[in-house]
């Protein structure tokens, strides 16, 4: 039974949670979701619904809140006013209509909405304006948390003029909610005689840039000498376009971009591809300490949320009551400070009040330089100062670089003809890897010249240099972009860089193929010496159990003298009996005939254990030595070279060959004596020839990194071999006495000890070629035939040889059968046999 206390206690709560339940005001929503906005939105408005009812923060008082959802399909007529006249049945009177539509007007009447007679209505409009900039939504009690086209051309109006441009080049997109303020924005900007060249960004689809296109237009824009560019578009044209900018060199200290993307979270934009670039970026957000990774249009969301939240609770606070529909009244007073900034309206529903922080990059990240209202104008408390990005000395310089075709330094990309790649872009590798990334933390642009057939460089008899070091000598280009040895000589024209990589010669000789394997490799786990005693030490056992056999008195033949066995049965154990015993217990077929005395069993047992011992011995060792292959011969030094019966040589102009000619030391001395007796033969003109000679003929060619580059993606019939040799640093070269020099030594030792070099050496130079996945190792744990050649050949020999001692047997028995028909019709013509008898024996 419950205690009296216990009832009392229940009494009090049931009736406080009647007074509570009471006293709270319940306010249903009525959210609409035009066509595919649903699926977008609907579990972030639940969810904050929830945290809403849940949560002290949000100042709802007694206020709890609800929804009923409903879809609207834009495609036909009033669809939005026969949903809210559902509502209106249900006695709903406060609606939040979600109208996340990026198409133009197509399609956007039928989701317009005028209220003229419903007093009661409170309609929360989250939808963006038309192309022409008009909002479709009005009426009393319709109110608009999308910002207005105008305000959001006066955004950009104000900031561009904060920062005293008079010019820039607007890019634009169609599909962009920024395009809906395009219009406004030019007209003010015409009214302050600002010079305006707009241009539309050319797309393929709504996501999609046509790069070709795009690369003319800002091919445009470099031409006409403008550094002031807005960019109107969404956040996904907005990388492409900026990727598209780093490599035509717009993205520097010289440059300028206002970005305006309202429909895109500015975490997707990689400001750590442009950290280095110099280039000022301006991007707006609202309240920016929110984070940056939330959809704008999301924040509009929630903020219509909050709207009806806060718009509850005034009404509460000031009425007490409980009509949700009067709503209305209080929605234009209401001011908070939202997820999209500070949300207010004016008498007509519109957003007022609006702000958005304005962002620049520094560095990889944004950061917080002003503010803008729609109140106040800009305020921007920028300090962004490029001398963090920009080098003192190759800041904004455009330097002229010539290079030449070398793998993997300086090599075309496979698709750059099917994608009709102009200039640099044509080309990739590890040098131009290396002057890009230069080329960003130094802050400098280049032209680059690719000469075909071009050579370093020799000093001429009257003091000049030709090739690419007579360019730098005359002071006509700034670097040639060419990994160069750095030799002593070189040093009174040209300046040499830091070493970028260490040069030096391998041995490429023909790619060795696996040695067949031997006949009997079946045999190989044992030595002949083993085998011999195995097969000696089956044949004692035979002897043995012969003997055996023939005096133990419990044994076959014993028995079968003394009668106690079939007399047949007595040459169980004879020595050819014995002998198959032997060899079958041996082969795992098991004995024919046992032993019966204890002798022979204790002799047959332990054979038997011998033979296990074997037969494990030999199955643990016969895979390793029937997947073992040798090679043919190869060689892997030079000092192995000198001494190998092979043929060498090497291009005749490399410096290592003026090397071994003049070496006293060994294995050099042998390699330049043979060399020097056979230059006209080994000592070629050219790498092809070379290559040819080490491809067909028993050849060694002395070659340098770049040939082995060759072997690895071309000539899959080659191979390098041994470890790299005559080692050399190798460098960029800069005229002699350049003001670079210096500043491309300290960046490349900065990027040895960050490690950027370790990732372009494991890049272009470990990286697998064609010819390493062609010749990729095979699982090693397979067996193919030539490992069971040998001992297929065994099996023929064994087959022929009972064909021959079936056909010997056949004969034998013939014979021993005529014999005996002979016998006997000597017997029947002696009168011995029957008339019957005689008749089958003469058959």
């Amino acid at each position: 039974m419950i205690s009296p206390i216990l009832r009392t206690s229940a009494v009090i709560l049931i009736l406080t949670a009647y007074f509570y339940t009471a006293l709270s005001v319940k306010v249903t929503v009525g959210v609409v979701y035009t066509a595919g906005n649903k699926e977008a939105y609907s579990e972030t408005v639940r969810q904050f619904l929830q945290v809403v009812n849940a949560s002290d923060d949000y100042d709802t008082g007694d206020v709890t809140l609800s929804i009923v959802e409903h879809e609207a399909n834009c495609s036909s007529e009033n669809a939005i006013y026969n949903v809210v006249n559902s509502f209106r049945q249900q006695d709903i009177c406060n609606i939040i209509v979600i109208n996340n539509d990026r198409k133009s007007d197509e399609g956007s009447a039928p989701c317009s909405f005028h209220n003229e007679n419903d007093t009661s209505l409170l309609a929360l409009f989250v939808s963006r304006p038309s192309t022409s900039g008009v909002l479709l939504n009005s009426g009393p009690g319709v109110m608009n948390l999308y910002p207005e086209p105008i305000d959001l051309s006066k955004m950009v109006i104000d900031t561009v003029q904060k920062y005293r441009w008079t010019s820039a080049f607007v890019l634009y997109d169609k599909y962009a909610d920024s395009y809906r303020t395009l219009e406004q924005f030019l007209n003010w900007a015409a009214d302050r005689d600002w010079l305006l060249r707009v241009k539309e960004i050319p797309l393929l689809s709504r996501s999609e840039v046509d790069r070709r296109e795009l690369k003319s237009l800002l091919r445009q824009i470099m031409m006409s000498r403008e550094v002031h560019v807005i960019l109107m578009t969404n956040s996904d044209i907005i990388n492409t376009v900026l990727e598209r900018a780093v490599h035509m060199q717009m993205l520097n200290y010289q440059y300028q971009w206002v970005i305006t993307s309202l429909n895109g979270p500015l975490g997707t934009v990689p400001l750590e591809d442009y950290e280095f670039s110099g280039a000022r970026m301006t991007f707006f957000h609202p309240n920016f300490e929110l984070g940056d990774d939330t959809r704008l249009f999301e924040r509009f969301v929630i903020d219509a949320v909050l709207t009806v939240v806060n718009t509850a609770a005034d009404m509460v606070e000031d009425t007490g009551g409980d009509d949700q529909c009067l709503l209305h009244a209080y929605a234009t007073k209401v001011e908070f400070e939202g997820y999209s900034g500070t949300v207010a309206f004016d008498k007509e529903g519109i957003r007022d009040s609006l702000q958005m922080d304005l962002l620049e990059n520094k560095g990889r990240e944004l950061e917080k330089v002003g503010t803008w209202s729609s109140l106040s104008g800009t305020n921007l408390t920028s300090t962004f100062n490029t001398s963090f990005l920009t080098n003192p000395v190759l800041g904004g310089k455009k330097l002229k670089i010539i290079s030449k075709e070398r793998h993997p330094y300086v090599q075309v990309k496979k698709n750059a003809d099917a994608f009709e790649l102009e200039g640099e872009e044509r080309y990739e590798g590890y040098l131009m890897d290396l002057i890009r990334k230069m080329a960003l933390h130094l802050n400098f642009t280049y032209s680059l010249e690719i000469w075909e057939d071009a050579h370093v460089g020799e000093k001429q008899p009257d003091g000049s240099w030709d090739g690419m070091i007579g360019e730098l000598f005359n002071y006509r280009v700034d670097v040639v972009l060419d990994a160069v040895s750095t030799r002593s000589f070189r040093l009174e024209a040209v300046d040499f860089t830091e070493p970028i990589e260490m040069a030096g010669y391998y041995l490429i000789m023909k790619r060795p193929s696996k040695a067949i394997p031997g006949i009997f490799q079946f045999l190989a786990p044992f030595s002949t010496a083993v085998w011999m005693v195995i097969g000696g030490a089956c044949l004692l056992v035979a002897i043995l159990s012969t003997v055996i056999s023939y005096l133990d008195p419990y044994e076959w033949h014993q028995l079968a003298k003394r009668g106690e066995v079939k007399p047949e049965e007595g040459g169980n154990w004879d020595f050819l009996n014995s002998m198959w015993s032997a060899w079958g217990a041996f082969v795992g077929g098991g004995a024919e005939y046992l032993p019966c005395s204890y002798a022979g069993r204790v002799l047959s047992s332990t054979w038997w254990f011998v033979i296990l011992v074997v037969i494990a011995s030999y199955t643990a060792n016969l895979a390793a030595f029937l997947t073992q292959t040798r090679l043919e011969e190869t060689v892997s030094s030079l000092e192995e070279l000198a001494s190998s019966k092979f043929n060498y040589g090497a291009l005749a102009r490399n410096t290592i060959v003026q090397f071994l000619q003049t070496a006293t030391d060994e294995p050099y001395k042998t390699v330049g004596n043979h060399l020097k007796k056979n230059k006209d033969e080994v000592l070629l003109g050219t790498r092809d020839e070379l290559l040819d000679k080490a491809e067909w003929e028993k050849f060694v060619f002395i070659a340098d990194a770049e040939n082995a580059f060759i072997v690895k993606e071309e000539r899959c019939n080659l191979i390098t071999v041994g470890e790299k040799f005559f080692l050399s640093p190798l460098a960029m070269m800069l005229p002699r006495g350049s003001p670079y020099t210096k500043e491309f030594n300290r960046l490349i030792l900065e990027f040895r000890e960050n490690g950027f070099m370790d990732i372009l050496h494991n890049r272009w130079f470990r990286a697998r070629g064609k010819c390493d996945s062609r010749f990729s190792t095979t699982d090693q744990s397979v067996l193919g035939l030539e490992s069971f050649a040998g001992l297929f050949y065994f099996m023929l020999m064994g087959i022929a040889l009972t064909m021959l001692v079936m056909a010997a047997e056949k004969v034998w028995f013939m014979r021993q059968d005529k014999e005996k028909k002979k016998s006997n019709l000597e017997l029947a013509d002696r009168g011995d046999a029957k008339d019957g008898e005689l008749d089958a024996l003469r058959a």
